[in-house]
């Protein structure tokens, strides 16, 4: 491991919280810094740093202790949905050549051919027998994906240097210190719920992993037993809380909750921003890209009231300017983002790691804003086609290649955190619904099928997505 990189790995010097509880799992067993380190340290002993390995991620307190292994060994790291289906997996397997899977030992028999080197428990590290000749470029610390499941090979090449600003920039507007204590709500290979996990190891707070739902009442026990001291969420998230009536739910120990994720509808702020305010509670609303490495803006508290719907001001060491035309816009136009924590650029296969910083520090981010007189932003739409289901990024494109694949002829279009499935083929049934939330492990819910007599297209060609809004 090189030194220019290290002094960039946010990793690097959590032996000063030796002593602090790390880790507590689901049948609330503490782990303490000092514990995790070690067992990190023999788990990758005999991994060569500056190797990519694909690393099946969940909040088990083994899969993390690999996640911090290998950022402090200099891994390179692709974060993965340990339910990701084999075939999309064999196909980045494909593409990116990993020297190390590090996977559940559920998911070991599909890979018979590799050679098992090291074991946490559940956990195993398999070795391909692939001899790779590809060079990663040295500030190069993750891949992570904007697309949830839907099997794209495109991955956000984040820095070392974007993780540990990001991370600085979150814990110093949330104030996370050693006493805070969060639990794990969204999975780990999502940048949302990352971030989550990397600001209060940096801070050396405490973690409270577990993969229950919020349905689950033992879910609201471990954060009563333990004294969670702040959650956060995407909007569907506050959605279930608000309908299992959380107004009526006293947690002593909360200091703070956060969301983000997507637009929370003005109604939900309310209900939430009511609940903070009866419990002297502080509840923050964030914005952010995976491109971005997870935060770009936040509301403070105290104006949440007066600004409802606002995505707020840029983080402390961030910039945004408005851009409509090509032109610079002081009302209203695209994000444009510039900071410390913009990642890298793209990458779509192994050659691409050893790609250098493409971007520089700015994000043209796709999203359409407006600003107020006293510079607070409010989302009004998305330039292209992605939308966001369950806080999840969803290339509609994707979709319809999903589908294509499967040998449906559809047209995918959202509206209001709903995809829309047009064809015109009267047998087409449930069973399109079924294919897409199998392969995207996305809730059936999101996904809504509509019969259409003859596609609306362009005199060229081209599906006029827009005059399809007239058929919902």
């Amino acid at each position: 491991m090189q030194k220019k990189k290290n002094h960039h790995n946010f990793l690097e010097k959590i032996e000063k919280f030796n002593s602090n509880i790390c880790f507590v799992d689901e049948n609330e067993k503490k782990t303490l810094y000092k514990d995790i380190i070690r067992k990190s340290k023999i788990l990758t002993k005999r991994l060569k740093p500056r190797a990519l390995i694909f690393v099946l991620i969940s909040n088990h307190v083994e899969s993390l202790t690999g996640y911090i292994g290998f950022l402090r060994k200099g891994l390179v790291q692709m974060l993965l949905d340990p339910k990701i289906d084999i075939n999309l997996l064999q196909e980045l397997i494909q593409s990116y050549s990993p020297d190390y899977l590090f996977l559940p030992i559920s998911r070991r028999e599909n890979f018979k051919q590799y050679c098992l080197i090291r074991e946490l428990n559940d956990y195993k590290i398999l070795k391909s027998n692939k001899a790779n000749h590809y060079t990663i470029n040295n500030d190069l610390a993750l891949l992570l994906t904007t697309s949830g499941s839907t099997g794209s090979k495109k991955f956000v090449r984040i820095s070392y240097r974007n993780i540990y600003e990001n991370t600085k920039s979150i814990i110093k507007y949330l104030n996370i210190d050693q006493s805070h204590r969060t639990i794990t709500t969204m999975p780990p290979f999502y940048t949302y719920g990352l971030s989550i996990i990397n600001t209060h190891l940096f801070s050396g707070a405490s973690i409270v992993t577990t993969n229950m739902s919020i349905v689950e009442k033992s879910f609201w026990k471990l954060m009563k037993d333990q004294k969670v001291t702040s959650f956060g969420g995407v909007p569907y998230f506050y959605e279930i809380l608000k309908k299992m009536k959380f107004h009526k739910i006293f947690l002593t120990d909360l200091k703070y909750f956060t969301q983000a994720g997507g637009a929370l509808n003005k109604n939900l702020t309310k209900y939430f921003l009511d609940y903070a305010e009866k419990n002297k509670l502080k509840f923050f609303i964030m914005y952010g890209q995976t491109e971005a490495t997870s935060r770009m803006t936040y509301l403070p508290y105290k104006l949440v009231k007066k600004k409802i719907g606002s995505i707020g001001i840029p983080i402390p060491g961030g910039k945004i300017i408005l851009r409509s035309n090509n032109k610079q816009n002081n009302k209203s136009g695209e994000i444009i983002y510039s900071g410390k924590n913009v990642s890298m650029g793209y990458a779509k296969n192994c050659e691409d790691l050893t790609r250098a910083d493409e971007n520089k520090g700015i994000l043209a981010t796709g999203d359409l804003a407006t600003k107020d007189n006293d510079g607070y932003l409010y989302i009004t739409g998305r330039k292209s086609r992605d939308v966001k289901l369950y806080g999840h990024r969803v290339n509609l494109d994707e979709l319809e290649n999903i589908l294509m694949l499967k040998g449906y002829k559809c047209i995918c279009h959202g509206f209001n955190g709903q995809v829309v499935i047009f064809h015109t083929n009267k047998n087409y049934e449930k069973k399109v619904l079924k294919i897409l939330s199998y392969i995207t492990k996305i809730n059936m819910d999101c996904f809504k099928l509509k019969l259409l007599k003859k596609f609306p297209l362009s005199e060229s060609g081209k599906i006029l997505y827009r005059s399809l809004e007239k058929f919902i």
